[in-house]
């Protein structure tokens, strides 16, 4: 084949497999996708491997960060090169032949998201392949490994289609009874143990789609919580509030909203977790708060996990001579403490929007005593349902791979209850003032991906693909001859 028809198959392959992306959802044309890459990665020049790579990527990423558009065209334009580049990068150490080239794949598809996860501006896991494979048959395997083995595990079945491919069944066989292997112990894996129940809630303000914090009213968005609560009245013992459901234009113990917040609580006998927008000089701080019955505000965890361009503008001296920073006025500061706050049931972990997204941000709550997790989000910045079924399959992940229960809060996206196998239990639509209540459990014990984290499954990548690559190195300069 070509090199130029070679890369014009990359691009379609990488964008049919953004389509097993929520809310798609399609996961097994991931399969194929990319499968048939695999396939095209069958060249000996480098620089034609990095190429074919960077192509496939682009396709992949022109569909998967499509939602950035809804807050920066050229955002969107310049991040979908720049995150192709990570993703090609691990696939030069692949063989570009034979039976280690599949056995490399996984590795390769591992490390490249381990990388985004990271670089640039402390990762944009967003749209990652992970999200795609939460209806797949395998994706209990989150509990021994995390989504990286979810990721890992997606490779190897493209590895067997490629394989059936090229006709080589042996290898075919070999890769179907490795995933169904791992499945099998996942299946078998610790999960955690019930202490106690309690009836939760989440509250969804409702809205418009397509609004900016920095335009709406936040005072309304408070109201429209009071409002969707006053008209759910089952009693709950715990209830989970959006992002930015509160405001304050200073310390938050000072609040308004604070104050009204501690006479819900103590007049419906909840534990209410709101979260307070909290200026702080030039700043802000993006709060999550438990309030208590009688008790009022019981602890408060501030969001360390920042969105760049959202949250925070990276060089802002400079870019504000050529843009306008006018949508993200003022910088976020970051916390500093895991996101585990006290509550009168024990600890509660708290990631707060975009943290979601992050494994080792629920990691770090569980390792310090979580019983549940809940996430307060937002998604009004968005136009559709993009970014909301991201949310909501990051939770379903965090929910498997940390086997507890997630109440996640959102403003106007996806409001959800989701229990410790990533089983969605109750659900809002798009845009709707709704509240949501359920019998839930506190947990404790650790899964084998809370134990392990992310660390060693992207080390022990790395060292596969390194060895991989001298091994066939070795190999070809004994014989040129491929097998």
């Amino acid at each position: 084949m070509k090199q130029r028809y070679r890369f014009a198959a990359a691009i379609p392959c990488g964008v049919i497999t953004a389509f097993s992306l929520p809310p798609w959802g399609l996961w097994p044309i991931a399969i194929i996708g990319l499968g048939i890459f695999l396939k095209l990665l069958d060249v000996s020049s480098w620089k034609n491997r990095l190429a074919t790579a960077w192509f496939f990527w682009v396709g992949f990423y022109l569909v998967g960060l499509i939602w950035m558009i809804d807050l920066t065209l050229p955002g969107w334009i310049l991040a979908t090169p720049i995150e192709a580049l990570i993703m090609a990068l691990p696939f030069l150490l692949l063989p570009n032949f034979g039976i280690l080239k599949r056995v490399g794949f996984p590795a390769a598809l591992i490390v490249g998201e381990s990388i985004r996860w990271v670089i640039p501006f402390g990762g944009v896991p967003m749209s990652n392949l992970a999200l795609g494979q939460i209806d797949a048959p395998w994706v209990s395997v989150v509990r021994v490994s995390g989504p990286l083995l979810l990721i890992g595990i997606l490779g190897l079945a493209a590895s067997t289609f490629e394989a059936i491919l090229v006709r080589r069944f042996v290898s075919a066989s070999m890769f179907l009874m490795t995933i169904l292997a791992i499945t099998i112990v996942a299946n078998l894996a610790p999960t955690s143990v019930v202490d106690s129940s309690l009836q939760a809630g989440v509250v969804q303000a409702g809205g418009d789609l397509g609004t900016r914090a920095v335009s709406s009213d936040q005072a309304n968005v408070f109201d429209r919580h009071v409002s969707a609560l006053s008209k759910h009245m089952i009693p709950m013992d715990l209830v989970v509030w959006s992002e930015s459901s509160a405001i304050s234009d200073g310390p938050l113990e000072n609040s308004v909203h604070l104050s009204r917040l501690s006479k819900i609580s103590t007049a419906r006998d909840t534990t209410i977790i709101a979260n307070f927008s909290e200026r702080d000089g030039n700043y802000f701080k993006n709060v999550s708060v438990v309030v208590a019955p009688r008790a009022g505000l019981l602890d408060r965890y501030e969001k360390t996990h920042l969105v760049p361009f959202g949250e925070y503008i990276p060089f802002r001296k400079v870019l504000d001579r050529f843009t306008d920073l006018s949508m993200v006025p003022r910088d976020a500061l970051p916390g500093k403490k895991p996101g585990v706050m006290d509550s009168p049931f024990g600890s509660i972990g708290n990631a707060i929007s975009f943290e979601i997204y992050f494994p080792e941000q629920t990691r770090r709550s569980i390792n310090n005593g979580a019983r549940i997790i809940t996430n307060p989000t937002l998604a009004s910045s968005y136009t559709n349902s993009t970014v909301p079924s991201q949310s909501l399959a990051s939770a379903r992940l965090r929910a498997i791979e940390t086997s507890r229960w997630v109440l996640q809060a959102s403003t106007t996206g996806f409001s959800a209850i989701i229990d410790p196998d990533g089983k969605v239990i109750e659900r809002t639509g798009l845009k709707n003032q709704q509240v949501l209540s359920s019998l839930v459990e506190l947990r404790s014990g650790r899964t084998w991906a809370v134990s392990l984290g992310k660390a060693k499954i992207t080390w022990l990548s790395i060292f596969l693909l390194v060895l991989i690559r001298c091994f066939f190195r070795l190999q070809s300069s004994k014989s040129p001859v491929r097998h």
